[in-house]
């Protein structure tokens, strides 16, 4: 679960609170539900898609590694959920699964994977929350990240996916402001 308070869009600038000393960016592929669901397969899975979309997640790794019910928390903060700057549609897509997924800091490309290699897949994650919650038009499920990494103030962070229009954040630490 995420705040409205965590969502920002491209160009935005994610701020590093005051209360992290290391705060990790993760680029995601989103998937956006288009169809209100409940206990759904994975085989019914791709019918509740609207699109896809970029997403840079944040988490404060120095709270979390203090206590680790502290994930809630730790992903939580003020402009720590980007994602935009489009949303792209299944037709759009010739294989969910082929996709690769890249973490963009300041230019240069810090980690990389394809959406077949995650832990879960799409369709498996829709089936799964679909068992706990009812997914409504507008929900966006983070996938996984090809990994984490830390970044600083005056850092640029990008998340590009194959075909996508790539997402940009600028960073800004606020305990250097």
């Amino acid at each position: 679960m995420k705040p409205s308070t965590t969502i920002i869009g491209n160009g935005d600038t994610i701020k590093v609170p005051v209360q992290s000393e290391r705060t990790t960016g993760e680029a995601e592929l989103g998937v956006v539900i288009g169809k209100t669901c409940k206990n759904i397969s994975e085989s019914e899975a791709a019918d509740v898609i609207a699109g896809y979309t970029t997403v840079i997640d944040m988490t404060a790794e120095d709270i979390l590694q203090r206590n680790p019910r502290y994930l809630t928390r730790s992903k939580s903060f003020d402009t720590f959920f980007s994602f935009g700057p489009q949303l792209v549609t299944p037709d759009e897509v010739d294989n969910v699964f082929q996709l690769n997924v890249s973490t963009i800091i300041n230019g240069k490309s810090h980690r990389k994977n394809v959406v077949s290699n995650m832990t879960f897949d799409p369709y498996y994650l829709i089936a799964f929350h679909s068992e706990v919650m009812t997914l409504q038009p507008g929900d966006i499920i983070s996938t996984g990240t090809p990994g984490a990494i830390v970044i600083r103030d005056g850092d640029v962070i990008e998340c590009q996916i194959d075909g996508f229009p790539p997402l940009k954040n600028n960073v800004v630490d606020l305990k250097k402001r």
